[in-house]
């Protein structure tokens, strides 16, 4: 009765459906927007003022900039010569207002001492332009390679030298059991961040439905008419598996959504860095998604229900509730590092701990599927920590759900949770 009450109700509501459509339709947009972003980027070319107190290195630089086009044919930097009188700070300070109003991208100086560290200065208002950064760096880095060899009096041509330093552009491919894959950091963070990111939203979003529904039924006291049918834990149960088959519901349909992109792009051929999409789709790893929501669900909404259990409003429940959700934010957090490292130590044993194993465990799974052995222990811990959660969650909620004023301590909390 109360596993169909919740489910009738939250499954009806609108928002539930407005809900379940626009947070993949806000993913798919934000892949559009970056794309589109893109295509937008400014057809301006780039004006650089060059301060090299070597004297040397002008030529050999703007020959290496050359290369870099605007969608026009145009150029996408112009390197000026600038004059090095009173040395490089001196010429930069000159240069600054010119920097500032917008008429100079930006300044480089270059030392007389070029095997210093720090010989190389460049000034930008848009630190975060990295490509210029990085397409003025292999410039600069080629020219002074130039001059070094000059230095050194070999005899090597620059045409030659373009050929000895040729950038080499490796084609990424994953190497597994299934076989191999094209499939780059970018493709394999991206699809691996949507994933965690659902997880990470779903057990957040039907934690605090929970928190919400016992604390909105406890301070109407229709919490104390339910009881008169149920037992407590028969109430906090159904409430449980009501909201989850909520959730379960929205992340099948996200799972099927994923599936039938991936089948869609499987029937248009296409290969490249999409491949790695596609292997991020893989049913078996739709089907851990799946899988570690369930348990994370139930891990993680039944703190939350002891948490509603125990307060009798909002503004208490949310002291009480923030190290619950910080369980759920340092993955998140730490994504970036767990995926360049997904067999590290600290990777292992992160992905073991059952409060971060529903998103850690999966993003691992994502990247490079770790043994079976692991997967395996990760399932069980987590299963066995959920069954004593659940224990001590129902003797709290029983003894809580009926409580009220003064909130309990967590010494209290914890002490009926032993009892």
């Amino acid at each position: 009765m109360i596993v169909r009450r919740e489910y009738r109700e939250r499954v009806r509501k609108p928002s539930f459906w407005i809900g379940t459509l626009l947070f993949p339709t806000l993913m798919i947009g934000m892949i559009f927007a970056q794309l589109g972003f893109a295509m937008l980027e400014s057809q301006e070319t780039l004006r650089i003022a060059l301060v090299d107190q070597t004297g040397r290195l002008h030529a050999a630089a703007d020959l290496a900039l050359a290369d870099n086009k605007l969608k026009n044919g145009e150029r996408q930097y112009e390197l000026l010569q600038e004059s090095v009188e009173g040395g490089a700070e001196a010429a930069f300070q000159r240069l600054r207002p010119k920097v500032l109003s917008g008429e100079l991208f930006g300044v480089l100086t270059v030392g007389e001492n070029i095997d210093a560290d720090d010989n190389v200065h460049y000034y930008t208002k848009n630190v975060g332009n990295a490509d210029a950064t990085r397409d003025l760096e292999r410039a600069l880095s080629r020219a002074l390679l130039e001059l070094r060899i000059e230095r050194a009096s070999l005899s090597v041509t620059p045409d030659q030298i373009a050929k000895l330093t040729k950038r080499v552009e490796a084609q990424t491919v994953q190497v597994s059991e299934e076989g191999e894959s094209r499939r780059g950091f970018f493709s394999a963070y991206f699809s691996t961040f949507i994933f965690v990111l659902l997880l990470y939203m779903s057990l957040l979003i039907y934690g605090i439905m929970m928190l919400q529904g016992v604390l909105e039924e406890k301070s109407s006291r229709i919490m104390e008419v339910l009881l008169g049918s149920v037992s407590p834990t028969e109430l906090m149960t159904g409430k449980i598996l009501g909201i989850g088959a909520v959730g379960l519901t929205q992340v099948l349909l996200y799972a099927l959504t994923a599936g039938a992109a991936r089948a869609w792009i499987l029937a248009r051929g296409a290969g490249g860095d999409m491949q790695g999409f596609v292997e991020g789709f893989s049913p078996l790893k739709l089907v851990f998604f799946v899988l570690f929501f369930v348990l994370g669900y139930f891990l993680y909404v039944s703190l939350f229900a002891a948490i509603g259990s125990v307060c009798n409003s909002m503004e208490e429940a949310q002291n009480l509730q923030t190290p619950v959700v910080m369980c759920l934010v340092i993955p998140m957090i730490a994504t970036f590092l767990l995926l360049k490292q997904p067999d590290s130590t600290a990777s292992i044993v992160f992905s073991l701990i059952p409060m971060f194993t529903p998103m850690v465990m999966f993003m691992r799974i994502m990247v490079l599927t770790p043994p079976w052995w692991q997967i395996a222990l990760s399932l069980v811990l987590m299963v066995g920590t959920i069954w004593l959660v659940f224990r001590g969650v129902a003797k709290v909620f029983r003894i809580g759900v009926l409580m009220y004023g003064k909130r309990p301590t967590i010494p209290e909390i914890f002490r009926w949770a032993r009892s």
